[in-house]
């Protein structure tokens, strides 16, 4: 496959594939190559979908409108991108279809350009999440409210701490895995993705690390953002002292142990003296409706009045970012936000049995808050809070990571290796031709 009649199919469906996928997108168009941005309809609330486009400055080339549930999409953007991806070869094109991390559009997306033996560039690869070992588990649990923050600490930051093994977040965790099965290029953000991603078999030369183009977004966002805007409307965060939080996964908001135990972890550090900016995502409402929490957060906003800010999530990046950056620990669930602290320099707590960022619990800036109980999360976070002075680490995403990703692909074009083929993998194509 050469440069000349390629067409870079950045395919995009939700709101984290927007931020992420926009910088490599405008890549490519400042380097002169033909691209066009497919967006799947995964996500199509504007809070989650347009307001991302029009923040980043794209515009979807097509929109193939899938609704429904997760089989519905999956066979929706399977269907629908392979028919796109072949009228593009009909016309004469040769489609490089790039799929971002470990959503449904990604892993769908996969299948398509796979099914269509068309190139495929895996953007964030080898997310693979590592869980506490059970004897390091079970130690924390036993602690409870008592936690000792020097050993969890030293555990924290210690590889033989963790393991590998676990199905959540799930369906991500499938979707990465199926992503990556189909892929020619593997894009890892960093050296740890490399290392599952050649434990598991994957060819060491179809595999690049190129950093997570989330810090291309952030810089975005950081260079335009107005922390005014967000003390305008929320003046009490000005002093720097609330806590983040906030929980969207499936195995968090469909498991009513889990979120009940999260929602009185949240209520346990107010009760504390804390103060909470609570992001209630799309996930998350329905969880308290479905678990009947939402008089019992009309009820805890009254007691706590400005301790207590409970909002929707916002339609802007850019205030995200700045409300990000003012805060003292961010605590979570979500993957991409673990990437966004750790670059900020806010320390992260993340409320999982374990995370596919794992390499911010390497590097001190993310500690684990497992959904076991109040006492261990409440611990855990308000431990860090206190502890946040101390804490420095290295940043662990680069800079420049749409160029480096930008640039493995050029040069797979130039020498024509981008497909992966078994000539390929054992080095003998010189000879065959």
């Amino acid at each position: 496959m050469s440069s000349e009649n390629s067409q870079h199919i950045v395919v995009v469906g939700t709101k984290p594939d927007i931020i992420k996928q926009a910088p490599i997108y405008h890549e490519l168009r400042e380097r002169g190559h033909d691209v066009l941005l497919c967006h799947t309809g995964q996500h199509y609330d504007h809070n989650l979908s347009q307001s991302m486009l029009d923040e980043f400055g794209v515009r979807e080339d097509v929109n193939l409108e899938v609704r429904g549930g997760v089989n519905d999409l999956v066979s929706g953007i399977t269907a629908k991108l392979s028919a796109y991806l072949r009228g593009i070869v009909a016309s004469g094109g040769s489609p490089i279809t790039y799929v971002h991390g470990d959503t449904t559009t990604a892993m769908a997306g996969a299948l398509a350009s796979f099914g269509e033996r068309q190139a495929l560039v895996h953007v964030e690869a080898g997310l693979r999440t590592l869980s506490p070992t059970t004897d390091v588990l079970k130690g924390w649990i036993e602690q409870g409210a008592d936690l000792d923050w020097a050993s969890f600490r030293d555990e924290s930051v210690r590889r033989d701490s963790w393991s590998k093994g676990s199905k959540e977040p799930s369906p991500e965790q499938f979707n990465t895995r199926v992503a990556d099965a189909g892929s020619d290029l593997h894009a890892a953000p960093v050296e740890l993705n490399r290392d599952f991603l050649v434990e598991e078999g994957f060819a060491p030369a179809a595999i690049d690390v190129v950093g997570n183009s989330v810090v291309d977004a952030l810089q975005q966002a950081i260079d335009g953002s107005d922390k005014n805007q967000v003390l305008e409307k929320y003046p009490q965060m000005g002093d720097g002292s609330f806590l983040r939080f906030c929980v969207h996964r499936r195995e968090n908001t469909t498991n009513r142990e889990r979120f009940d135990l999260l929602m009185d972890a949240m209520e346990a550090l107010l009760e504390q003296g804390h103060h909470v900016l609570f992001i209630r995502l799309i996930g998350t409402e329905a969880a308290i409706d479905n678990f009947g929490r939402r008089q019992w957060l009309a009820d805890l906003e009254e007691r706590y009045g400005d301790a207590l800010i409970s909002t929707p999530v916002w339609d802007s990046y850019l205030d995200v970012i700045a409300a990000m950056s003012m805060c003292a620990v961010i605590v979570t669930d979500s993957g991409s936000i673990q990437e966004e602290a750790n670059v900020l320099e806010v320390p992260c707590v993340t409320l999982r049995f374990g995370s596919d960022r794992s390499e911010t619990f390497l590097a001190g800036s993310n500690f684990l808050a497992p959904p076991v109980s109040k006492e261990l999360m409440a611990a855990v976070v308000h431990q860090v809070f206190e502890h946040r002075g101390e804490l420095s680490w290295k940043r662990v995403y680069p800079e420049g990571a749409s160029s480096m990703l930008v640039d493995a692909v050029e040069r797979r074009l130039a020498d024509d290796s981008l497909r992966i083929s078994e000539e390929w993998r054992y080095g003998l194509r010189a000879r065959l031709r």
